[in-house]
Parts: structure tokens; sequence; C-alpha cells
């Protein structure tokens, strides 16, 4: 029996896809050098396929612009195609708050009858892409997107949200107006700043992942805002040296690919080498603790005697750590139970607000403490040395 050729598979394939809707009429295909990577051949080959698509009058290509399905072709949605079922598309469901949003999104379409179809991109921009086109062209009747924003699909997003019912969670890609149900987290990081200069605490440091994300609009702008009004509200002043970023390699990859104790612990070392540390730091999530308390340990220093640490989001490890760390915890399942409610209203006609914010809480456990009882308990070590 003979094998089919390599370039025959692809056409094959692609031509399936496209007449099951993943494409639909007169959309652009990915990039030769995406299906190049997707089938693992050389950008030859994927190029053979398309031209034998060409001939077929399946699909077509315009100079600077790309591949298209023929307008001929493509599966279009039709109204009777109503099947009750919701999409959840989340960046990452590997993690705490991901799974929890889930849980809750799971919750609430059971109450209003309808199936769910779960979709993990695990942080790839790509296959984000690829899932909101399959929930748009096989009839989805609502989409609930917790979007991966280091490379967002805003353009993509906001077409698919003019013919399906599309609620993002968290944060929203830049430049797309759809209903966002999200926490306040300007709130959140502010007072979890505020309850530590209570404590005693001046000099307070800040871990994010990239600076250029603290100057864009979503969560971690938000916190970051947060953090740096708090400080002025009390007159203290801001020093750039106690906000230390992961770094590109560290931002862009998933915690457990690095290694929990790996990961945030750079950035804690470049804190505890300043000139003068900061003794509170707050941390962007709490996956950064695990590796903030190991450089602590490796320095030689305690945590909360030496340090402060406060994270975000209140996942499980929190209580796993020694010692547990403190967390600003967020609503994760209410969020995911508040997006059905959206998307429910809106296919009942009603309009749903442009944002819901939801309130955080912060969770003390043994990783803060205030500052004045070890530095009085400093003093009377060093008289009673004397």
């Amino acid at each position: 029996m003979s094998v089919q050729p390599k370039y025959q598979q692809i056409r094959e394939e692609l031509t399936r896809e496209i007449a099951a809707g993943v494409f639909a009429s007169g959309e652009k295909l990915p990039t030769e050098e995406h299906l190049a990577r997707q089938f693992g051949v050389a950008r030859q080959t994927v190029l053979k396929a398309l031209d034998a698509m060409k001939l077929e009058g399946v699909i077509t290509s315009e100079r600077g612009r790309g591949t298209f399905v023929a307008v001929t072709h493509g599966r279009k949605r039709s109204a009777q195609e109503n099947c009750r079922q919701l999409v959840f598309i989340s960046s990452n469901l590997e993690d705490s708050f991901g799974h929890r949003v889930l849980l809750g999104v799971e919750r609430a379409a059971r109450q209003i009858g309808c199936s769910l179809v779960t979709c993990n991109t695990r942080n790839d921009s790509e296959r984000e892409a690829e899932y909101l086109r399959r929930a748009r062209n096989t009839g989805a009747d609502g989409i609930i997107l917790l979007p991966y924003l280091r490379h967002p699909n805003g353009e993509l997003v906001s077409r698919v949200a003019e013919s399906v019912p599309l609620v993002c969670v968290d944060n929203v890609p830049p430049g797309v107006t759809v209903p966002l149900v999200t926490t306040d987290n300007f709130r959140a990081a502010h007072d979890a700043v505020l309850r530590l200069i209570d404590m005693g605490h001046r000099n307070i440091g800040f871990i994010l992942s990239r600076m250029e994300y603290a100057a864009a609009p979503g969560s971690i702008g938000d916190r970051y805002r947060g953090y740096r009004r708090a400080l002025e509200e009390r007159g203290i002043e801001f020093r750039p040296e106690w906000v230390v970023e992961l770094g590109p390699h560290l931002a862009e990859a998933r915690p457990q690919d690095i290694g929990l104790e790996l990961y945030g612990y750079p950035a804690m070392h470049r804190l505890m080498s300043c000139e003068v540390p900061p003794t509170a730091v707050l941390l962007l999530w709490d996956e950064l603790g695990p590796g903030a308390l190991a450089a602590i340990r490796n320095g030689r220093r305690r945590v909360p005697e030496d340090f402060s640490l406060l994270g975000f989001n209140d996942d499980d490890l929190c209580s796993l750590t020694n010692p547990m760390l403190s967390s600003v915890r967020q609503p994760a399942e209410e969020l995911g139970e508040t997006a059905v409610q959206l998307l429910d209203d809106m296919r009942r006609g009603i309009a749903p607000p442009p944002v819901t914010r939801l309130k955080n809480h912060l969770i003390l456990r043994d990783s803060i403490a205030a500052r004045c009882e070890f530095e009085h308990s400093s003093n009377l070590t060093e008289r009673t040395s004397l």
C-alpha cells in the first residue's frame, strides 16, 4: 500500500477543516511558516499543498495580504444552529487561578442548562486564535475568554464578538470593547501596601513580570499603579531599584516549567542586594513566593523577621510554603459564575455593563509581621549582649 505524499495529507486536512467551519468563508489562513510548524514539514511542502488547493478553488491568495478561504467555500453558521453550548478559552488551566475560574464557569453553565467546552491555550496565542475561530464557526452560543495578553489576538476577538456573545475574564486585549469581569486590582494592591505601611514598613519592594506591562492597561498595570498610589498617599519616597522585573525569559515562561523555587529567586536576590533593601515585598503572583523564600533562606535571612512577603491570588500553594504566604485572594470562582450570567443576559437581549468589578480580600498568614516588633526585639538583644 503506497503512502500518500505529505503535501496531499496537508491539503486534505486543511480542506476538511474549511468544510467543518474551522476557517470561515473569506477568512485568512495561518501563515505558511505557522502551517509548516503545525504539520512538521518544510515551508515548500506547505506551498505545494496550498497551490493544489488554489487549483481546486478552495482558497485564494493576495500578494502582501496572505491566503484566504474562497468565498464559495467555508461553512457559515445558520440561525437554526443553536446548540446551547458555551466555550471557555483559558490562557492557562494548569494554574490555580484559571482552574478556579473554570469551576465557577462549570457550575453556572449547569444552572442555565448549557453544555460546556473547555479549551486550554497554554499561553499560546496561535492556539487561542484557533479555538476562537472554532467556537465562532461551529455554533457556540457564547464564549468566555481568559486571554493571553503577551501576544494578544485583539482584532480576531473583536471580529468573533460581532457574531457570538463574548465576555472576557480578568483582562481584555488592548483596543477591544467587550464586557469584562475582573477584580479591582488597583484597590487591592493599594490597600495591601497601606496595610504593610501601617505595620511599620517604609521600604516596600515589588516583583512584577516586565516593566512594560506596568505601564499598560490590565491587572498588572493596575496593581503597579495601586502600589505607587499607596506610597504617594503616605508620603513615602518611591525608589525605582525596589521594583524588580522577572525579565523576558522568566516572564514568558510557565512557573511549572521553570520550577517554583527558581521562578522568583533571581528577582528576590536582586532586591536583597540593594544598598538599602526593602523590608517588605509585594509579589505580582503567588508562584513567585517559593523562589523568593528560597533566596531569603540562602541569604541567611528570615521571613517575616527580615522580610515580609505578600502575594496575589491566594493559590493553594500559599498554605504549603514555610512560612505560609499571605496573599490577596481573588474571587476566581465568582468571576467565572458572573461571566456566564452576563452571557446568559446577552443571549436574552439584556445589555451587560462594560466592566464588572468584584472585590478582593486580604488573607493574612505567617509571612508578614509588624516591622517594629523585630526592631524592638533586635535592640533588646543588642543591649543584652553588651
